[in-house]
């Protein structure tokens, strides 16, 4: 039976979610924090999520932010739930729907219509509009594979045709058209592509800032043709058409991994390490070298306080383990925070279990975030991209 992932803390609306899934013959599974999101992805392989913007331990942003920054989790639909209307954003960061609370019965079978409808789909249908035959076959080439196939329009005239005679999982649009302009048929296209279709624009324009504050509002991503823009286009349009990357070919797969490579925010920064056990050190020195990411460890609580004063030493995030003999890792935290200098350094706890006191403690104590162990190092990777993102 196919699962949902509900990421709810507001029990009544959470029991009306689910009762929508049993009606739609889905297995429901309810998460309530960000920790619980991983672990159940991990578990029980959901074909969509639906994730409210308000949880206890953190907002549903961070979570959204979280999911696509991470090649292993992105291809799955997430549908945001907020009682805000934030729509532009939530698309922007790559939500596959955004709804606004509070949702009438029209709304949520539209919602399950879709995630129903969008998984059954094994092949997304991809509209290419661009008037340059050599390049229309160049993007043709570097999309198509089993899950993606593309059409192309060479006018703004046939790919109006092509939207009105059948439904797109995407549309990439060229900026400028022979028979209409860019602005016309962005606009033209918003009124008649379905609601959830993403609009990718790829175009060698130099946009203006009234033109970019236009695109902003009626297009998913602007990519800016030039040196490797194919592959970022193709990228770009994996995540919004939610292909998982390892199903693709190993030349294209390796495209999108390097693409996240070079771009990981987690390149060249300092992390310092803090934990008394020197197998744990070495296995996450190990891990963050490949990822280019500089380490610096310390086996006790006094030794990383030491470290972090050092004026010499740049530190840019610390993992600090809890469970420490002497100096724990709540006191160590504490004593960071008291130097006034340290007090936006982002610090995660790693604990040993995944209590809700201790969750608390941890934040009390002043830590950023937590991350509970054996640790997954897919989810670190991510949890620490966040608090770079902010």
């Amino acid at each position: 039976m196919p699962k949902l992932l509900i990421v709810e803390d507001d029990l009544r609306f959470g029991k009306i979610i689910i009762e929508k899934a049993h009606e739609n013959n889905l297995k429901a599974i309810v998460a309530v924090s960000y920790i619980e999101v991983f672990d159940f992805i991990n578990r029980f392989t959901p074909i969509a999520i639906t994730l409210d913007v308000k949880l206890p331990d953190t907002s549903g942003w961070k979570v959204l932010d979280l999911l696509r920054n991470d090649l292993n989790y992105r291809h799955i639909p997430i549908h945001l739930i907020s009682g805000e209307e934030n729509r532009n954003l939530a698309l922007k960061r790559g939500a596959r729907s955004f709804l606004l609370k509070p949702l009438d019965n029209e709304s949520l079978n539209e919602l399950f219509k879709d995630i129903l409808s969008f998984s059954n789909k094994a092949v997304k249908r991809i509209l290419v509009v661009e008037d340059n035959e050599l390049e229309s076959s160049q993007i043709a080439k570097m999309l198509e594979n089993e899950m993606m196939k593309v059409d192309i329009a060479n006018t703004g005239k046939k790919a109006i045709s092509h939207l009105n005679s059948r439904y797109y999982d995407c549309i990439i649009l060229d900026y400028t058209l022979p028979d209409v302009s860019g602005s016309d048929l962005v606009n033209e296209i918003a009124e008649i592509k379905k609601k959830l279709t993403p609009v990718i624009v790829y175009s060698a324009k130099d946009f203006n800032k009234k033109e970019m504050s236009e695109l902003n509002r009626s297009s998913n991503s602007i990519l800016l043709k030039g040196v490797n823009s194919l592959e970022y286009l193709l990228e770009d349009t994996v995540l919004h058409v939610h292909v998982n990357h390892k199903d693709l070919a190993p030349d294209k797969r390796k495209v999108i991994e390097n693409i996240r490579m070079k771009e990981d925010i987690l390149t060249g920064k300092n992390i310092l390490v803090v934990d008394d056990d020197v197998r744990n050190l070495f296995a996450l020195t190990t891990v963050f070298e490949r990822y280019n990411i500089n380490v610096v460890t310390a086996e006790s609580g006094k030794e990383a306080i030491q470290i972090i004063n050092d004026d010499t030493v740049k530190t840019d995030m610390v993992l600090m383990d809890i469970m420490m003999p002497e100096m724990d890792g709540y006191e160590t935290t504490q004593k960071i925070r008291r130097e006034h200098k340290n007090s936006t350094l982002p610090i995660i706890a790693v604990t040993a279990k995944a209590m809700k006191g201790d969750r608390q403690k941890c934040i009390e104590a002043g830590a950023s975030d937590y991350i509970t162990k054996p640790l997954k190092i897919d989810q670190l990777l991510s949890l620490m991209r966040v608090w770079f993102y902010k």
